[in-house]
C-alpha cells in the first residue's frame, strides 16, 4: 500500500494540538497508511518522548518522523510580538528542501485543524500541472490585499493552513527561494506573513478546492462580515454541513475558555481520544482583557445590552 504523506510544522507550544490533528486524520482514514513528518527547529525532551509514545501506539497505521531544521534558516523571517502565528509557520516554505527528495506530493496541515471525514478525495486530486490545491480565504475578495501585495485579483487568495503541495512542481520552479526573496524584499507588505508571500509567488498556479477541506472560523458566522463573493455562499453552507478539515484559526482556540466555535466540543472530544484525558482549558485573555471578556459573556448571556454600548457608556472605552 502506498503511503499518504502528511506534514505539520510545530514548536514546543503546539505539539499537543498537532498530535490531536494527526490522530484525527488517522481515525477518519483508517484504511490508509501515513508517512507523517513533524518539522521543527527543536523540541524539548518531554515533547519528543510524547511524540514517540504517540507514534508507538499507532505504528500499524503511521510512521511518524521528527525532522529538526537549523533554526538559523528562520532568522530573517519577520515576526512581531503579539503576532497570531509563530516563527515555525515559515517552515512550510522550506519543505521542498527539508523533506526527502523522493516525496513529490504532501498534505500540509496547521496544528489547529481537526479532521472529521476522509481526506482521500482531496489528497488524490490531480494537481500534476498545479503548484498546490488549497481553499480560498475569507478575504478572497478584499481589495486591500491585492492592492498591498500587487498581484491580480483574479488569481485568488488562499488560506495556507491546508495545502496539498506538489513538491516536484515547487522544486522545478524554485518556489522556495522565490517566496523567501519576496518576504525579505517586502517585509512591510507581508501582514499575513508567509501566507501573503505564498499567494504572490504561487499566483496563477493554484487549484482551488472545496471549502470543506479548510473550513475556517469566519465561514461559520455572519457571512456579511466575509470579504468574499456571495456566489460561494451555497458551497460554504454545504461545507458547514459536511466538513472534512475544520480549521480553528481564530484568536481563541478550542483549548481556550473563550473559544466560541460551534465545533469546539468536537476538538475537545478528539483531544480526549488522543490522550485519554480531558483537555485542561485555559484563558487566553489576561488581566483587564479577561475581565472585559467575562463582562461581555455575562451581558450576552443575559441579553441585557450590546457589549460595545456597555464599554462606551459604563466603562468609557471607545475601542
Amino acid at each position: 500500500m502506498e503511503s499518504l504523506n502528511l506534514v505539520l510544522c510545530s514548536d514546543n507550544n503546539f505539539i499537543l494540538p498537532s498530535l490531536v490533528t494527526i490522530n484525527s486524520v488517522l481515525q477518519h482514514n483508517s484504511d490508509s497508511f501515513f508517512s507523517v513528518f513533524i518539522v521543527t527547529t527543536g523540541l524539548s525532551q518531554k515533547n519528543i518522548e510524547t511524540i514517540e509514545d504517540f507514534s508507538k501506539q499507532r505504528n500499524k497505521q503511521a510512521k511518524i518522523e521528527i525532522i529538526t531544521a537549523n533554526k538559523d534558516i528562520l532568522k530573517d523571517c519577520p515576526i512581531k510580538k503579539g503576532d497570531h502565528v509563530s516563527l515555525s509557520a515559515y517552515l512550510r516554505i522550506f519543505l521542498p528542501s527539508i523533506l526527502p527528495k523522493n516525496i513529490n506530493k504532501i498534505l500540509y496541515l496547521d496544528g489547529d485543524i481537526l479532521c472529521v471525514s476522509s481526506i482521500l478525495d482531496f489528497y488524490n486530486a490531480a494537481i500534476q500541472s498545479k503548484s498546490c490545491s488549497a481553499v480560498i480565504d475569507e478575504r478572497n475578495n478584499d481589495e486591500e490585499i491585492f492592492n498591498r501585495l500587487e498581484y491580480p485579483k483574479d488569481c485568488g487568495y488562499f488560506n495556507s493552513g491546508v495545502i496539498l503541495i506538489n513538491l516536484e512542481y515547487w522544486r522545478k520552479n524554485d518556489f522556495q527561494n522565490k517566496t523567501l526573496n519576496y518576504i525579505f524584499s517586502n517585509k512591510e507588505k507581508c501582514l499575513w506573513h508567509d501566507q501573503d508571500a505564498l499567494n504572490v509567488t504561487l499566483a496563477g498556479t493554484v487549484d482551488f478546492a472545496d471549502f470543506k477541506y479548510n473550513l475556517t472560523q469566519g465561514f461559520l458566522f455572519d457571512k456579511n462580515q466575509l470579504k468574499i463573493d456571495s456566489k460561494y455562499y451555497p458551497k460554504i453552507d454545504s461545507a458547514i454541513k459536511t466538513p472534512c478539515l475544520i480549521h480553528y484559526c481564530a484568536t481563541y482556540k478550542p483549548w481556550h475558555i473563550e473559544c466560541n466555535s460551534p465545533f469546539k466540543k468536537l476538538w475537545r472530544q478528539s483531544y480526549k481520544k488522543t490522550f485519554k484525558k480531558n483537555c485542561r482549558l485555559q484563558f487566553k485573555n489576561k488581566g483587564a482583557e479577561r475581565i472585559k471578556w467575562c463582562i461581555k459573556l455575562i451581558l450576552n448571556t443575559l441579553k441585557i445590552k450590546k457589549y460595545a454600548d456597555f464599554r462606551k457608556s459604563i466603562i468609557g472605552i471607545e475601542k
